[in-house]
This record gives C-alpha cells, sequence and structure tokens, in this order.
C-alpha cells in the first residue's frame, strides 16, 4: 500500500481516533473478537500456508501465552519470534521475504539480542530507542517489529507499530522509522490517558485496528 494513501477501511479507524466519547471506544473494544474473526477469513492462502496455526490460535498465544513465558524467561527464542512473524504477516501487510530473513537468525543470536532489548526496557523506558536499536541487529527486524517485540514485553507502554493506528493517529505518509515510531507512542499515549482508565497504548492500537477491520469486511461485502 502506497504511504500516502489510506488503506482500506482507515477511515472509520481515523473517525474514531477524532473521538472523545469512551462509549464509542468502548463499542469497538468489544468487537475485537470480531475483527479477530474477520481477519481470519480475509486470509489470502499464501498467508494461510505461513503455519498450521490459525490467526486466532496466534493472536490468542501472542495476547496471553507469550507475556508469560517472556515475564519468566526474560528471552524471546528464534521459535518465538517466528510465529511472531506469522502473526505479523497476516495482521498487516503480507511481506513474504520477512519470514525468510527471520530464518537466516541462529537460535543463540535471537536469544542473545532479544535478552538485552528486555532487559534496556524493564530497566526504563527511555532505553526504547536504544532497545529498538538492538534487535534491528537481527536479520528482518525493522522499527514495526522490534515494536511489535517490545509490545509484549510492555504493552502499557509500548504500542505495536500497525498502518492502521498509524494512519488514524498521525496521519500520512506512513513511514518506518525510530522517528516516526516515537510520535506514535507519544499520540497513543496521550490518547490512553483521554480515555482514562483501563485504558492503554496497545488497546488503543487493537481499538483502531478493529475499526478498520469491521470497515474493510463491509467495504467488501
Amino acid at each position: 500500500m502506497a504511504p500516502n494513501k489510506l488503506r482500506p477501511g482507515v477511515e472509520s479507524a481515523v473517525e474514531l481516533w477524532k473521538s472523545r466519547d469512551s462509549a464509542k471506544w468502548e463499542e469497538f473494544c468489544n468487537s475485537y473478537e470480531d475483527s479477530r474473526v474477520i481477519t481470519q477469513r480475509l486470509l489470502k492462502n499464501s498467508q494461510i500456508k505461513l503455519s498450521h496455526h490459525s490467526f486466532i490460535e496466534d493472536d490468542k498465544w501472542k495476547e496471553d501465552n507469550l507475556p508469560k513465558n517472556i515475564a519468566t524467561k526474560k528471552v524471546i527464542t528464534l521459535q518465538q519470534l517466528e510465529r511472531l512473524m506469522v502473526w505479523k504477516l497476516r495482521r498487516g501487510q503480507f511481506r513474504p521475504t520477512l519470514m525468510g530473513l527471520i530464518k537466516r537468525n541462529s537460535p543463540s543470536c535471537v536469544e542473545e539480542v532479544t535478552r538485552k532489548a528486555i532487559a534496556l526496557v524493564e530497566e526504563s523506558i527511555e532505553n526504547i530507542s536504544d532497545a529498538f536499536k538492538v534487535l534491528e541487529s537481527l536479520h528482518g527486524v525493522g522499527p514495526a517489529t522490534a515494536s511489535l517485540i517490545l509490545s509484549v514485553i510492555l504493552p502499557d507502554q509500548v504500542p505495536f507499530m500497525s498502518d492502521e493506528a498509524m494512519d488514524a493517529s498521525i496521519g500520512l505518509p506512513r513511514s518506518y522509522t525510530n522517528s516516526r515510531y516515537v510520535k506514535f507512542q507519544k499520540a497513543l499515549s496521550s490518547k490512553a490517558d483521554e480515555l482514562g482508565n483501563g485504558w492503554n497504548v496497545n488497546l488503543v492500537e487493537k481499538v483502531l485496528y478493529t475499526a478498520a477491520v469491521l470497515r474493510r469486511d463491509e467495504i467488501n461485502q
């Protein structure tokens, strides 16, 4: 998708972003399960073949099992990184070369790098730029994938850099740079504060994604 053009359905997320009505945000939040089902249904064959797990299974694993595992072991394995990439290639734009790049990393290198990045952000959220640089030393990992990894570790503070949420919150043109991410993170943090108790940056991202997916599904019908 061109960096100066909204992805289909994102106009709904843009409209939601402008709203201060918490009830409207809650309505879309309650539809997140629907967005999971729609995302699974709209997958192309090439995306389906990435894994024997469904998108819904991977999304639940990312939300529930993986954070608990990381909290205990303070590291991400190559196998876990590959599964995160499958999730990313299904939820967002499909870039088949990325999986091949991820597989070029050695298991020991992935564990060494992710252990260092996790230690940095757990020491202080101010170290996020340094953590990004550390993660980006891995094959196939840029700012978007780095944000995905760190969002699992610190969901209250580090949002996933999705096209839908970026386009809605900070506008076009879309670019995947660390400086752009800082602007994105600040915007979602401010929105979470505005919405009040129970909201964090990753929940804001998920709801913006949901708004876009629901609208995209309406367009396709």
